[in-house]
């Protein structure tokens, strides 16, 4: 049983404020369902964090899709949107296409070897780390940095290696905001 509380009931609120004020969001809701929003990184605040930070580009890598909420939120802020996953949820093709979402790919992924030679191939200016935390994160890191802009997921205590990673940047390269977000900037 979840004990409800004065901030659960603060934390659904914003939850709730995030997926009412976005008409994507809005519109995702009511055609797939809540469910689809199950392991989504739209509740960490991201466009928010994305909006504060000014984060614009061309080129946008998105490593860990599930259903694509994120590159929903992602192809606002870019011109197209690579987003990959070695899970191949078909419903993040429906998603997009009944938005109208032209900008963004999804790459379905067969492991490591295919992610890093899919990278390797890609020009992009941004990336959003959300995959194996747990066993590729530093993997992922080292695909991604060259672009001089990545954004980390669930950069808390209780995920050390986006934690720990994160921590041996240098700390006026990365900016924290959200819940769990670290955007760590290459100086110029």
């Amino acid at each position: 049983m979840i004990e409800w509380t004065t901030e659960t009931e603060k934390r659904i609120g914003r939850m709730l404020q995030i997926i009412l004020t976005d008409p994507h969001l809005f519109a995702i809701h009511q055609r797939f369902g809540g469910e689809v929003f199950r392991r989504s990184s739209v509740f960490h605040e991201l466009k928010r964090f994305l909006q504060q930070c000014e984060v614009r580009g061309d080129t946008c890598v998105e490593i860990g899709t599930w259903n694509g909420i994120t590159a929903v939120v992602l192809s606002q802020f870019f011109r197209r949107v690579v987003s990959m996953d070695i899970f191949h949820n078909p419903v993040r093709h429906e998603i997009v296409a009944y938005l109208g979402i032209k900008n963004v790919e999804f790459v379905d992924l067969a492991g490591n070897e295919h992610k890093a030679e899919v990278l390797r191939g890609l020009d992009f200016d941004f990336a959003y780390l959300d995959g194996n935390h747990a066993d590729d994160t530093e993997l992922d890191w080292r695909l991604a940095r060259r672009c001089g802009r990545v954004l980390f997921q669930e950069c808390l205590p209780m995920q050390p290696p986006v934690y720990n990673l994160v921590r041996t940047l240098p700390p006026d390269e990365v900016v924290y905001g959200g819940i769990g977000l670290a955007l760590w900037r290459a100086r110029q």
